[in-house]
């Protein structure tokens, strides 16, 4: 069944944001396995995902072609893709629209994609120092650029917001990567080159008041 960008946006409420929330550092490994585990749950009789997903073209050996995190499958077929991205959020939403215009057979039936976004360190010195946003306008205009040309094909952005936590205890002494906290999620629908709609699809202050 083919999904609308909006469906995809609410569903995405679903996914365990509230463990992402408890894990310190660089947790690309935590989001990707938790946005599959989102996918496989919400249609166990039919989805299916294959991680650490192949490349979107025929590469010549020892040249690097683009890589995704996971595809989203039903059965056999490749319908979503994913990427989740710590620094490189431009460049990773450029390689998506590669994915969804590929001609290779098994790419062709791809439908949706997603991204999630999220920072990995502070930046800026003293009490300046602070994690950085990880959506801007920029972000947004590239977003709607490779909308624009796949105009069939929904994109979700998942931006995720982190607090820098100056004084820490143990081992999140360690290295200042592990002094921040998961904050807030959000999510934003592009389809045809606009955005359709956007959600916050958690809020940490909210779910420590219940």
């Amino acid at each position: 069944m083919r999904q609308s960008g909006e469906s995809l946006l609410n569903s995405l409420k679903n996914v365990r944001w509230d463990v992402a929330a408890k894990t310190c550092g660089n947790n690309h490994a935590t989001l990707t396995g938790l946005l599959v585990e989102w996918w496989i749950s919400s249609e166990p009789e039919t989805h299916r995902a294959v991680e650490a997903g192949p490349s979107h073209g025929r590469f010549a050996k020892g040249v690097g072609g683009g890589l995704c995190d996971a595809v989203f499958c039903e059965k056999d077929d490749a319908i979503g893709i994913l990427e989740v991205e710590g620094t490189r959020y431009e460049p990773t939403i450029e390689k998506i629209g590669k994915f969804l215009a590929s001609s290779l057979d098994d790419m062709k039936t791809l439908r949706f994609a997603v991204a999630v976004l999220y920072p990995t360190g502070p930046r800026g010195r003293g009490a300046e120092r602070a994690m950085p946003s990880c959506w801007n306008a920029e972000i947004s205009s590239k977003v709607t650029k490779v909308s624009h040309e796949h105009s069939d094909k929904p994109i979700v952005v998942v931006a995720i917001d982190k607090v820098y936590e100056r004084h820490v205890k143990g081992i999140r002494r360690r290295h200042v990567v592990y002094k921040s906290k998961l904050t807030k999620v959000w999510g934003f629908v592009y389809e045809a080159g606009e955005r359709v709609a956007s959600n916050v699809l958690w809020d940490g202050n909210a779910a420590g008041r219940k």
